[in-house]
């Protein structure tokens, strides 16, 4: 979807958007924040990042990672190849480490069915292939939150920031506790004087690990993506 794809907003509606990268079947965290925006984007021309968790994710405290064609390094990551075959190795480290887990057999084999099924066309890079795994488990949790890739962006930084949320008419961004560590002292100001909220995450982590843990471990995979810190709302 992109940005002129969205329902015009009625006077006085909100537009809360998350932003993130289309990382490797991410941590809770990631699905929080899809589950609770109005909008997503999904920022398909950030720059690879080598050790970062594009290419990566940990799976029982253990790493899981992409085979890329290559060694891409400063480039971004619609340019990153993915070695053909991802979806077996995928399944073969999901069934080597969850065979076990409590809900393996109501869901362990229809997920391993969805990531063999997967298809991307054209060239097989990291952002497509991220994308089509992250469709996977959106249909498996049950979340609609519209997905949108914006034109590549102007400018970097917070101002990227501000720049992409009002590509989507967003009166609101919701980021993650991490942003605090680039947007300076007093971040809500370039967010005020564009008119946007900027809203913070209070998501409850249980796991560090891929949402894979968590929709094969917990009863209810949605209480766990959508718990909040109790001394906040």
């Amino acid at each position: 979807m992109t940005p002129a794809d969205l329902p015009p907003l009625a006077p006085g509606q909100p537009r809360l958007v998350g932003i993130h990268q289309p990382d490797l079947l991410p941590y809770s965290g990631f699905w929080f924040k899809m589950a609770v925006s109005d909008v997503f984007i999904v920022a398909v021309h950030d720059q690879f990042q080598k050790h970062g968790y594009q290419r990566r994710v940990t799976m029982r405290e253990r790493w899981c990672s992409h085979e890329l064609v290559g060694k891409p390094a400063l480039v971004p990551i619609t340019s990153v190849l993915v070695r053909e075959g991802w979806q077996g190795r995928l399944c073969d480290v999901v069934r080597g480490r969850y065979a076990v887990a409590r809900h393996w057999r109501t869901r362990g084999v229809d997920l391993l069915e969805r990531i063999a099924a997967c298809q991307v066309d054209g060239a097989q890079t990291l952002d497509q292939v991220n994308l089509a795994l992250i469709g996977v488990v959106r249909e498996l949790l049950g979340i609609t939150t519209p997905l949108v890739v914006t034109a590549p962006p102007v400018h970097a930084g917070v101002a990227r920031l501000v720049e992409q949320v009002g590509l989507v008419g967003g009166t609101g961004y919701l980021s993650g506790t991490g942003g605090a560590a680039y947007m300076g002292s007093d971040p809500a100001a370039p967010f005020a004087a564009a008119g946007i909220e900027l809203v913070w995450s209070d998501h409850r982590m249980s796991t560090g690990d891929s949402i894979v843990s968590v929709l094969l471990d917990a009863d209810d995979p949605m209480s766990v993506v959508l718990a909040r810190h109790q001394n906040e709302r």
